[in-house]
């Protein structure tokens, strides 16, 4: 008989396990584990019949319940996994449970449920880890609201392909405050590491390209793919798709290379760099891609090529020198390189000229299929019918079939009938038939349907829109605001939403990132895009209007504000967040940068003093080099924003171990500094070269260097600079062997930092305290302090020097016998420094060596083996929490 409790038509499933049951058990013991499992499923099913949730099935240590709103099923697990962290278990060993769910309409049956939804539900519960929440795509759309009312959060963990599940799920993690938010990475198929964007709208048609894509790709004469055609035509989309559907075939990953906001073919290999972590270091940045990429498969989209089309002898290279990388390009043209392929991407298929098919058959031409989805996304009620089909087809029709046309054209139905749009589209694209001798047809159809789109803006709508065109990259509403208002009447906020409605204008939210939130005081504030398409249109008519000089300033006035605040930030609490900030206006800040470079050589230096310390920490050291150089280039007087810049170039040289250039500039700076007597100036640039004088050899010249430095900076109480230079001067301390001053200088230079709520200085000083407090045999403070800085380092995404605290503590740790965590540590470190090409230090090898060697002969070389490789294959964060568990339960 059938289950009459059991929901109906759309019900959202939820299936739960205890993770580690087994060792639970072998830990807890038959009757203790009997009752903690009897405890589980109390916990559980009283949380979720509070919510609506009707139990399906039990088996073991498993449960399977039904909700019949999505609402219900996701406040059920949280109330769940809050109860599970809420109850005293025996000996402290709680039971920690992983939970799926997904949304669908499953068949009903005697036993339950089956189906397609059911299976992935399983899947997705299967691919978490104890006290994690996992959500398909359709739960998390459904649910958003509730997220917020609740004080609750998702963070997007991409795309991941489940065992059986024909392809990629996008899954979704629920964020509850006061519990863990940070797991290892799921256990599904999709090991495969990739960045790959989620498109906001469903992708329609096109299976054959996709499939034809695909099989070109396969071939093993054909290394790159270029997706070829005007803007509008879909290639970003199709690529996208191509690259989604290829996620399992490239083990070493899939990764979007976007290079909307990239004007310099210089900045090519750069940009690919940034998106693989590859952090810059002594060799070019085409040898440090080669050494990443040469035994690795892996697939590059590389997006928006036409700009910069002269680079593509640097992707050439890359192929000749990388036999097992493939790439899909889009561009207006294809790719001449060996091994190349061109792909023209045509319009979307449309219905025979002069032949009207029948209603049911109309949804097999993608054009029409497009149309429909979109135009029910902007009115729900609409609806193909008979007697509207024609117009429909006219439509289609008159737009060629173009996705980006069809989008504009689809917006209007929430204004327009089919039969009035249709007339609208035949008169304006009749008037407008002529267009540049130069455009395709293709390409005359979609600027004239831009051009009738921006036509029927209200005045302030047309005012916003143009106006945005200045932004590269998109922009923060704060940005937008600043920029676009003129008159301090104008309203970003209020007239973006008819142009998001209008699908002129897309948003894209944080989530609740601390980016938004330290930038604009907003947890959950969009940013602005634009396809580069409608924003070449869009600054086109900014500059018909008169107006573009003006907001080219204002532009480059309040990044260059932004950039100038951020350098202040980015020495506090929220350094990350800052560092991420700058990165999402990467775009921006190039264009404002190449303004200033072509007519103002103050505003330029004055970026380059501020962003410095960006370019290094997000791994743009060359880039930032050639800027700051160019900066310096020009003839202006001494200053100290020139003297700030020089200092920035000392930093960068010196990270690029440019020793001789670095000593010069410093010394450069320091000149200027004594001229202006600016006593902090001094200090700062003292220090530098003190530091350099450290990686010379020339310890005396150091030493004097320092304690200079550090006497001005007492002087003044420049704590920020000081606990720097504390740091520097304890090293020179220790390499000296003096580990009792260098431990004071240490704990000094780390209280300072602890004031200053500065992160990456406490992390210097913490490790460097750690290393003298083993050398003095305080095993137990050294370990402590190397697991802070352990954690430190990875919040701050401070790669290199995570790198090192990892192998000194796998050192300490190997002395400790804990083996194990000592291979895992040696493994992941080992990942990182071949990520971003970073050595170890050669006055550390000898070290490193002998701590190495002695793990792996306690081990046997099998098993040391198979450790190294699984921290080298392991997320950063799976094998920190593997080793900070482990010591808890020692």
């Amino acid at each position: 008989m059938m289950r009459e409790d059991l929901p109906e038509g759309e019900v959202s499933l939820l299936l739960t396990d205890i993770e580690g049951s087994t060792r639970l058990l072998h830990r807890l013991g038959a009757e203790r584990y009997a009752q903690a499992l009897a405890d589980h499923r109390a916990l559980l099913r009283d949380a979720f019949a509070a919510h609506g949730g009707v139990e399906v099935d039990n088996q073991g240590d498993a449960l399977f319940v039904a909700f019949p709103t999505a609402e219900g099923c996701f406040l059920g697990a949280v109330a769940g996994q809050r109860a599970l962290a809420g109850h005293s278990w025996y000996e402290d060993r709680p039971v920690r449970v992983r939970m799926g769910m997904h949304t669908g309409e499953p068949t009903r049956t005697e036993e339950g449920y089956v189906g397609e939804d059911v299976h992935e539900a399983a899947r997705i519960a299967a691919a978490g880890h104890g006290g994690q929440i996992l959500l398909s795509a359709v739960t998390a759309d459904k649910i958003r609201d509730v997220t917020a009312q609740n004080n609750l959060g998702l963070r997007d963990l991409g795309e991941h392909t489940l065992k059986d599940i024909n392809g990629p799920r996008h899954l979704f993690q629920a964020l509850i405050p006061e519990l863990p938010a940070d797991f290892p990475e799921l256990s599904s198929q999709q090991t495969r590491p990739n960045n790959l964007p989620t498109p906001p709208t469903p992708f329609v048609g096109r299976a054959n390209l996709v499939a034809d894509v695909i099989d070109l790709l396969s071939r093993s004469d054909v290394r790159l793919v270029t997706l070829t055609g005007p803007g509008g035509t879909g290639k970003s989309r199709l690529g996208l798709r191509v690259a989604g559907e290829l996620l399992s075939r490239f083990t070493d990953g899939t990764y979007f290379v976007p290079l909307a906001a990239v004007l310099d073919p210089q900045l090519v290999n750069s940009t690919i760099a940034a998106t693989l972590g590859i952090k810059e270091g002594q060799s070019s940045l085409e040898d440090l891609l080669v050494e990443h990429l040469a035994g690795k498969e892996m697939l590059l989209l590389i997006d928006n090529f036409e700009q910069v089309q002269s680079a593509a002898g640097q992707l050439a290279r890359l192929l000749s020198l990388c036999p097992r990388l493939k790439m899909i390009v889009t561009s207006r043209e294809a790719l001449r390189v060996s091994g190349g392929q061109g792909f023209p991407v045509p319009p979307l298929s449309l219905p025979p000229p002069g032949h009207r098919p029948a209603l049911e058959s109309l949804f097999q031409y993608e054009a029409i299929s497009l149309f429909v989805a979109r135009a029910q996304a902007a009115r729900p009620d609409f609806a193909l019918t008979e007697n509207n089909a024609g117009d429909v087809i006219e439509i289609c029709r008159r737009i060629d079939g173009l996705p980006l046309a069809l989008e504009l054209a689809a917006s209007r139905i929430k204004t327009m009938q089919p039969d009035r749009l249709a007339r609208a589209l035949d008169r304006r694209l009749k008037v407008l038939k002529g267009g540049a001798a130069d455009l395709l047809d293709h390409q005359r159809t979609l600027r004239d349907l831009i051009a009738w789109s921006y036509d029927m803006l209200e005045p302030d709508e047309q005012v916003l829109w143009r106006r945005l065109g200045v932004f590269v990259g998109g922009a923060t509403l704060e940005a937008a605001q600043a920029v676009c208002d003129l008159d301090d009447e104008f309203d970003v906020e209020l007239d973006m939403e008819s142009l998001v409605e209008k699908s002129l204008l897309n948003l894209e939210f944080s989530g609740g990132s601390g980016v938004d939130k330290v930038v604009s005081g907003s947890a959950d504030g969009p940013r602005l895009m634009m396809l580069e398409t409608l924003r070449e249109f869009a600054f086109d008519q900014l500059q018909d209007s008169g107006e573009a000089q003006l907001l080219l300033d204002r532009h480059q006035q309040w990044f260059l504000e932004f950039a100038e605040r951020a350098a202040e930030e980015l020495r506090g609490r929220d350094q990350g967040d800052w560092l991420r900030a700058l990165e999402m206006d990467h775009g921006n800040i190039r264009s404002a940068v190449a303004r200033a470079l072509d007519a103002d050589p103050e505003t330029a230096q004055r970026f380059a003093a501020a962003l410095w310390f960006f370019w290094f920490h997000r791994g743009h050291l060359t880039e930032g080099r050639d800027l700051i150089e160019q900066s310096l280039a020009a003839d202006s007087a001494s200053s100290a924003v020139r003297a700030a810049a020089l200092l920035g170039l000392t930093n960068l040289d010196r990270h690029q171990n440019l020793l001789e250039d670095a000593q010069s500039n410093g010394e450069t700076a320091l000149a200027i500094y004594r001229q202006l007597d600016d006593r902090a100036g001094i200090a700062d640039a003292l220090g530098q070269l003190g530091a350099i004088a450290q990686h010379q050899g020339d310890l005396a010249r150091s030493e004097t260097l320092l304690t200079e430095a550090v006497d001005i900076l007492r002087e003044l109480d420049n704590r920020e600079r000081l606990s720097f230079t504390l740091n520097v001067l304890g090293s020179f301390k220790l390499l000296n062997g003096d580990l009792d001053e260098a431990a004071m200088l240490y704990e000094e230079s780390r209280d300072l930092g602890q004031e200053l709520n500065d992160q990456a200085k406490v992390a210097h000083a913490s490790v460097n305290l750690g290393e003298v407090k083993q050398l003095q045999g305080d095993l137990d403070e050294a370990r402590s302090l190397y697991h802070e800085c352990l954690q430190l380092y990875h919040q701050t995404g401070m790669k290199m020097a995570l790198a090192y605290v990892m192998e000194i503590l796998a050192g300490l740790e190997s002395h400790l016998g804990r083996i194990r965590a000592a291979a895992l540590l040696f493994g992941a470190a080992d990942a990182i420094r071949t990520q971003i090409d970073s050595p170890i230090e050669p006055f550390n090898k000898d070290r490193y060596d002998r701590d190495l060697d002695t793990t792996r002969e306690q081990l046997g070389r099998a098993q040391f083996d198979e450790l190294f490789r699984e921290g080298h294959g392991s997320s950063t964060n799976a094998v920190i929490r593997t080793v900070l568990e482990s010591d808890k339960a020692d």
